[in-house]
């Protein structure tokens, strides 16, 4: 009985040193490892939000651009002379048409020509002003000239 109640005792006083030197060794690593999660939850952070912020800001730049190319657009539809004025126009359009591909490879003419008539809707009435007062414009009209000009560029593609 001796000998059970020894070998019990060496047994748990085992047990129990090794249950405190892995509950030590467990503590130290996490006391390492855990602030270099937290640099990695702060570096991933920093990153996305670089990440997002260049995005949106290449976004902005690309929409500053459409809508600046959409003024001009307007103005040269606007005053343009009737025949040759509107050739050049359509053609004019064909080259944008030709980088806006570059940019949606799988787009179509249908896609970009409702992406201009948007945002020449969109700054219509800004540029209408800008015109000189020699030139008054309808806004429909000057609407259906820029919807005229996209149908003779894609008949240029067509």
């Amino acid at each position: 009985m001796r000998s059970i109640l020894a070998f019990a005792r060496l047994n748990i006083g085992i047990i129990l040193i090794v249950s405190v030197l892995a509950n030590v060794a467990l503590g130290a690593l996490n006391f390492i490892v855990q602030p270099l999660w937290r640099a990695a939850a702060v570096t991933t952070a920093v990153a996305t939000t670089e990440a997002k912020s260049e995005l949106e800001e290449r976004s902005a730049v690309a929409k500053a651009k459409s809508k600046e190319k959409a003024k001009a657009r307007l103005k040269s539809v606007a005053t343009a002379v009737p025949l040759v004025g509107l050739g050049a126009a359509a053609f004019f359009e064909y080259g944008d048409y030709q980088e806006w591909l570059k940019d949606h490879p799988e787009g179509e003419f249908s896609a970009y020509s409702k992406q201009v008539m948007q945002e020449t809707q969109e700054i219509a009435s800004e540029v209408l002003h800008e015109l000189p007062d020699i030139s008054h414009f309808d806004m429909e009209k000057l609407l259906a000239r820029m919807q005229t000009v996209l149908d003779s560029a894609e008949r240029l593609i067509d």
